[in-house]
């Protein structure tokens, strides 16, 4: 159970990491510092988990991960050898050497050749054993490590050429022999332990020749014991850990349906809460974006008001100077008349008075132009309103559906806000149109804008909630009235 909630948490905070990038590297470290400080304070499962959780999130943050991977892994399978679980360890160690090789992590590839020497050397592998003996040894002479990363070093290797000696039947210096005698004599309960066993076989082998060396089995035996002994009282107490563990998660599962409903209850209260703020913060947004586009289109149609004022100002000026270019023409008929021979000046005059025609189709032509974009501005901006963007009018650009618009101004309230609409965006048409035939009814006057927008008889018949013949009628009854009032 223990190994379930922790593989789920694994997994959960591997989850929530992969949305919290920017913190990768501080998140990494925070978990590899963990990792550590639980191993130095012997607590070995909860530091496996952490440094398990380090390894697994590195996928999640490649710029930092190489790096902490190997630490995580180290860390691992330095827990494992404590824990005497020496396969695990090295393949850990293993893992760690060969993607060290592949990337060229120099500091990786050396801390795990030293710990692969140590595990060789308890599992009687001592050609191994010497082999990443040499492998650190070459390493740190190559990158010169300081001296408090390469502390140890020098006994793992005499440990390693004792034994690799050894196992080839190889003769053993008195100098090296001497040295794996003080290393019997070590503080180090692990370099006492191998020491122990590498003389205890080399006596064996030896056949008495050495026979001060039969007290190192004894030794050997001694340690061996005191060795087991701890390891049966850590072993101990982690059971009685994990026991305590599983009273407390039975404990804890009575209350895991509560938790659950709760948790779902926020949830889904949070989830709700987000979508309606999210709706509103939509429909803000649009609000907004629609407000903006109408003050655009204002802003537009001011601009187009002041162009066409200068316009008719410049209008004015062009009359008033073909004005006076005809009054010179008049003159120049009466010079002609008078003096027959100044022919070159009434050609002269001609040529003029055609450039005048000209610039003054111009003018109209541009007028024409302005007329047309002035309408196409207005028809936007109706067409941005309440009543005008269901308009079914061939240039609306949101081309309602029949649906969209049946009984669109049916009611007195709505044809109000469709009058409202029209004076806005045709300055004042419909009110201008009811002020210049009072006899109008504000049907009539509704009747008068849609004709002039161009809709049909049939989709006005649908606006209004009317038969097509009564629309025909009134179309006919309107254009007798206005032809008579005119």
């Amino acid at each position: 159970m223990k190994i379930y909630f922790k593989t789920s948490a694994i997994i959960i905070l591997s989850l929530l990491l992969t949305n919290c990038r920017k913190e990768a590297t501080s998140y990494l470290q925070r978990t590899y510092e963990e990792a550590v400080k639980l191993h130095k304070e012997g607590n070995l499962n909860d530091a496996i988990f952490y440094y398990q959780l380090t390894a697994l999130n590195c996928q999640y943050h490649p710029e930092d991960s190489l790096t902490y991977w190997w630490k995580a892994m180290c860390g691992q399978g330095e827990v494992w050898r404590q824990k005497n679980f020496l396969d695990h360890a090295r393949t850990d160690f293993e893992t760690v050497l060969q993607t060290a090789s592949k990337y060229r992590l120099d500091t990786a590839e050396y801390i795990a050749s030293r710990k692969l020497t140590l595990i060789s050397l308890e599992r009687q592998h001592y050609d191994k054993a010497y082999s990443y003996a040499m492998r650190a040894w070459k390493m740190a002479a190559k990158k010169r490590y300081p001296k408090t990363m390469t502390n140890g070093q020098e006994n793992e290797r005499i440990l390693a050429g004792f034994a690799h000696a050894l196992s080839g039947g190889q003769a053993v210096s008195d100098t090296v022999f001497g040295q794996l005698e003080k290393l019997a004599a070590s503080s180090s309960l692990e370099l006492r332990t191998t020491a122990l066993k590498l003389l205890s076989l080399y006596e064996m082998q030896d056949s008495g020749k050495r026979s001060h060396l039969s007290q190192y089995i004894e030794n050997e035996n001694e340690y061996w014991s005191q060795r087991f002994q701890k390891f049966t009282d850590a072993s101990e107490r982690e059971k009685k850990q994990l026991i305590a563990e599983r009273d407390a998660i039975a404990a804890e599962q009575k209350n895991t349906l509560f938790i659950s409903l709760t948790i779902f209850t926020l949830l889904l209260g949070g989830s709700l809460y987000a979508m309606a703020d999210h709706r509103r913060k939509h429909e803000l947004d649009r609000i907004r974006l629609i407000l903006n586009q109408k003050e655009q289109t204002i802003h537009i149609l001011e601009e187009k008001r002041e162009s066409s004022e200068k316009l008719l100002s410049r209008l004015k000026e062009k009359e008033e100077r073909m004005a006076e270019l005809e009054r010179r023409a008049q003159k120049l008929d009466e010079m002609q008349k008078l003096f027959g021979d100044r022919k070159e000046d009434m050609e002269k005059a001609t040529r003029e008075m055609e450039e005048l025609n000209s610039l003054k189709d111009q003018i109209q032509q541009k007028e024409k132009e302005w007329e047309t974009t002035e309408q196409q501005l207005r028809n936007r901006l109706l067409y941005s309103m309440e009543i005008g963007r269901k308009l079914p009018t061939a240039d609306n650009p949101y081309q309602p559906t029949l649906k969209e618009y049946t009984n669109l101004i049916a009611t007195d309230e709505k044809k109000i806000l469709f009058l409202r609409e029209i004076d806005y965006c045709f300055n004042n048409f419909a009110s201008g149109l009811q002020k210049i035939t009072p006899s109008l009814t504000m049907y009539d006057v509704v009747h008068c804008c849609l004709f002039r927008l161009g809709i049909r008889t049939s989709d006005i018949a649908a606006m209004c909630s009317l038969a097509n013949s009564t629309i025909s009628c009134r179309r006919k009854r309107l254009e007798a009235k206005m032809e008579a009032k005119t």
